[in-house]
Order: C-alpha cells, then sequence, then structure tokens
C-alpha cells in the first residue's frame, strides 16, 4: 500500500512539473521589459505567415541565467528567416548572433557562449516566414546553461483609452483604410407617418365674426359678382370666401418635329496596343550555367534583401535565389 501511494505522489509530480513546463515553453513574450523565463533545456515555437505587403517582422524575447563556463545553444530552424541573437540582460551587451535565410529544408546551426561569472541573459529571436507557410523553430541549451523556476509570467501594461467615441475608421495590418460599415437608418414611428400626410389647411377657409345681438334679422345680401355672401343672425355674421377659381391652361404649342439628324457611326474600335515591356526580359545568369529569362511584362518586382533575390511574377508566383549563387542579373 505505501509504495502505491508513493508511486501516485511520484506520478502527480512528474504530471504537475510537465504541465508547467509546457505552459512556459508555450507562453512567448513580445515586449523586451517582460521576456518569457526558460525553465527547460529546450523551447519550440512558431511564427505566422503575415498579409501580403506586409514587412514587418516577429520578435519574441526569453531569459535564462548562465553559469561561469561555456553555454551550448543548438538551433534549428525551419521556413524561418531572420536573426537570433544573445544579449546581456544589463546593459543588453550582445554576446552572439546567428544570421538564418530559409532553404527548402529545416536548418540546423549552433553558437558557444564563454562566461567568465554566472549572469542573467536575454535570448531574442527575430524573423518572419518568407511565404505563407508558418517559420517553426527549436532551441536547446547545454553547459552552464541555468534553467529558471516556474513562476507567473508578469503581463506588460497596456493602455486604455478614457472615454471618447471611436472614429469609426479601420485598417488592416498594412495600414490601408478599410470602408466603413454602413450606419442602420433610423426607423420612423407610424404617427410621425400620418401627420406628414394629414393636411394642415381647409380647401376653403372661413371666418368668424362675432356681433351683438339684434332682435329683427335683416335680408341677406349678395354682390354683384356672387364673390361674397353675408348672413346675419341675432348671433353672429359668418363671412364665406369660396375658393379661387382655376384658371384656364392654354393648350401647349406645338412645334413640327425636326428632322432626324443621321446618326453618326461610331469610329472603328483600335486594336489593343502591345505592351512595350513584351520585348524586355529580366535575365537572371547563375554561376553553375543556368540561365532564367522572364518578359518584364510579367514581372511586378525583383529586389535583393539579406542575401536573397526576390523575384515576384503577376500570377502570384515568387522565385528566390541566393546571391552568392547568382552571376550577374540583367534586363535586356
Amino acid at each position: 500500500m505505501r509504495v502505491l501511494r508513493a508511486a501516485l505522489s511520484k506520478f502527480a509530480v512528474i504530471a504537475t512539473l510537465g504541465f508547467i513546463l509546457s505552459a512556459a515553453a508555450d507562453a512567448q513574450s513580445i515586449d523586451q521589459n517582460f521576456p518569457t523565463p526558460i525553465t527547460s533545456t529546450e523551447i519550440s515555437g512558431t511564427i505566422k505567415a503575415r498579409d501580403i505587403g506586409d514587412s514587418r517582422l516577429t520578435s519574441y524575447f526569453y531569459a535564462f541565467d548562465g553559469g561561469q563556463g561555456d553555454i551550448f545553444i543548438n538551433v534549428v530552424t525551419k521556413n524561418f528567416s531572420g536573426d537570433i541573437d544573445v544579449f546581456n540582460a544589463d546593459g543588453l551587451r550582445p554576446l552572439t548572433k546567428m544570421v538564418i535565410y530559409s532553404d527548402s529544408g529545416a536548418n540546423e546551426t549552433g553558437r558557444l557562449i564563454y562566461l567568465r561569472k554566472g549572469e542573467r541573459l536575454i535570448l531574442r529571436i527575430e524573423g518572419r516566414s518568407p511565404n505563407d507557410d508558418p517559420a517553426d523553430f527549436r532551441i536547446k541549451f547545454g553547459g552552464s546553461f541555468i534553467a529558471l523556476a516556474a513562476q507567473k509570467a508578469e503581463e506588460a501594461p497596456t493602455i486604455v483609452r478614457n472615454g471618447g467615441e471611436d472614429s469609426g475608421v479601420r485598417v488592416n495590418s498594412v495600414g490601408t483604410i478599410l470602408p466603413s460599415a454602413p450606419k442602420p437608418s433610423a426607423t420612423r414611428k407610424p404617427k410621425e407617418i400620418v401627420a406628414e400626410h394629414t393636411p394642415s389647411k381647409p380647401a376653403e377657409e372661413i371666418k368668424t365674426e362675432s356681433t351683438a345681438a339684434t332682435p329683427d334679422p335683416l335680408p341677406s345680401k349678395q354682390s354683384d359678382g356672387d364673390s361674397e355672401t353675408v348672413f346675419e343672425n341675432k348671433t353672429a355674421k359668418v363671412t364665406v370666401v369660396p375658393a379661387a377659381k382655376p384658371a384656364a391652361k392654354k393648350p401647349p404649342k406645338t412645334t413640327p418635329p425636326k428632322a432626324a439628324k443621321s446618326a453618326k457611326q461610331p469610329p472603328p474600335s483600335e486594336g489593343k496596343k502591345p505592351d512595350p515591356l513584351a520585348s524586355i526580359r529580366l535575365i537572371v545568369r547563375m554561376k553553375d550555367g543556368e540561365l532564367i529569362e522572364r518578359p518584364m511584362s510579367e514581372v511586378v518586382k525583383f529586389s535583393v534583401d539579406k542575401g536573397v533575390l526576390t523575384v515576384i511574377l503577376k500570377d502570384g508566383k515568387i522565385t528566390r535565389y541566393s546571391i552568392l549563387d547568382v552571376a550577374k542579373v540583367t534586363i535586356e
């Protein structure tokens, strides 16, 4: 029974330690002031691909201790282009730098760092994926490497906007302004619609004037033009003004139709103009004798960045060549 309890407690300790180490490995800090502590001799991670045209790099920061002696660092990357640096935490003095270019397969490299005394070190992984696939990296440590104790990582401070209304302007990762979403139209109540269609004035205007009561009624009077009628009784005198008669409309003048002008025939459409870039070609001559030709009408952009010649075509195809293998690039 005691042996079973000891085995169960040992298994629980190992499972808890593995959970802590896996959580620490998954955490990746992008703030230099709050690096992720390395709690084991191996770390790994993934860098997601960015949008087309977004040339920004992704940076991860880790912290570990080194004792007196040699520290061995082994790096294995896949589809990763960038730098891996190690700094002294006190003053950020650079100790080593590894420049990595992406290749079709996995790349493996390593460094050895000698320390005269024990100190805290910062590991920076800065790079990106050269295509639409994510970039992977795995780093192993040895020698006088000292892992940090697992602890709750400090969260970087965030800036909170106080009050104010949202401007409604949206941008993507490149900085292009996206069209704003249409605002919902305000719905009107049925009472407002009925009030708009209710006439404000009657067809005939009736004026009422109060008068003093008379003992005997007087005969009614009618004008010559029948434009006004007056009635008098013992209580009030009412004046009725009839609505104005509409004036007789004159028949519109008719003009003889003019002779239709002869329709002009559209000029014959000209043929599609040839592309002047079709006769110009981009020629890349490799050191092994291979010759690569592309018409400039199909090339969107070609550039050299960190020793890599990149050619982008209009159909979206991207080709990269190491500048060490290129003998000559010409446009003819």
